[in-house]
């Protein structure tokens, strides 16, 4: 397994994955609308890859029609996500790739931003069971059923993953957290205001005024919170370091999120990988100014 970080790392290793495929291709996505990602796909079912991609039906950037046509038109079979998760409030967020040999789990969509001014994660692997349960995720949604037995060792999956992401904030003995959006979920946020100063996290410049409320009354429990300023990076990463492993993945800290969502992230416990996401937090700390009277009052306007 390789963690890549960015926008350190750049497309190569995403680009890799799409032309190394030589029987099939498959990708779920929220967002897909790089160039160079659709060209690359492109090339691939002009050299006979079967590749398939399931696509949110209403991203909030509200792009998919346009998206959806672009994907078309590379030659793929483009499903648009299943009925429960295309409704009111209710997304396939997930953001994962896989072909016949590697696949890939990260934080960040197919597009011209999460390359270039966002903080993202994402490791590429070869561990068949984890490639054996993302098929069987992408498979069942695509033919619109129900997901079966998947690796719940390596993997966190929504519909239902807020027990596990619990679990994971209540055995931590320190918590370094990038995320961007604090979210609305009331045990976590209540686990999280009885983690105190164990907690060190890293928000985007653009909370809501309920993010910015729930920061401050996370920081009078004892949490240690900062804002990443827009000119340096955009927060766009969902990653929560233990100490004992290191979580990154398309979840966000919302009801909707863990519950109602498509969603799919991995755990990661080999130390050498966990040094990585240590350092690019201590340098975005590093980089991340303390929440100001300022941003308090910005958030409300």
């Amino acid at each position: 397994m390789i963690v890549n970080v960015e926008p350190e790392s750049g497309k190569n290793p995403v680009l890799e994955i799409i032309k190394e495929s030589q029987k099939y291709l498959r990708l779920n996505y929220y967002l897909i609308d790089d160039p160079d990602i659709m060209s690359a796909i492109e090339e691939r079912v002009n050299n006979k890859v079967n590749v398939r991609i399931i696509i949110d039906g209403q991203p909030y950037e509200g792009s998919s029609n346009s998206s959806l046509e672009a994907l078309r038109k590379t030659g793929a079979q483009v499903n648009i996500s299943p009925s429960r998760f295309d409704g009111t409030d209710v997304f396939d967020h997930a953001k994962y790739m896989y072909n016949e040999k590697r696949y890939l789990i990260g934080t960040m969509n197919m597009t011209d931003a999460a390359f270039k001014g966002n903080r993202e994660y994402f490791v590429v692997g070869d561990e068949r069971k984890i490639h054996k349960s993302l098929d069987s995720i992408f498979e069942s949604d695509w033919k619109g059923e129900r997901a079966g037995d998947v690796d719940r060792k390596n993997l966190i999956v929504s519909p239902d993953s807020e027990n596990r992401i619990l679990g994971m904030l209540r055995d931590g003995k320190k918590l370094l957290i990038e995320t961007e959006e604090l979210g609305n979920d009331k045990d976590i946020l209540e686990t999280l205001r009885g983690k105190g100063r164990k907690v060190k996290m890293i928000l985007p410049s653009s909370l809501s005024e309920e993010d910015m409320n729930n920061a401050i009354d996370l920081m009078k429990s004892g949490a240690n919170i900062k804002i990443m300023p827009a000119d340096k990076l955009y927060m766009h990463a969902k990653m929560i370091h233990t100490g004992k492993f290191v979580f990154i993945g398309s979840q966000n800290f919302s009801n909707t999120s863990l519950i109602k969502n498509r969603e799919v992230g991995i755990m990661i416990r080999k130390f050498s990988l966990k040094r990585v996401f240590s350092a690019t937090f201590k340098e975005d700390w590093k980089n991340a100014n303390n929440i100001t009277r300022k941003m308090k009052k910005e958030a409300k306007t």
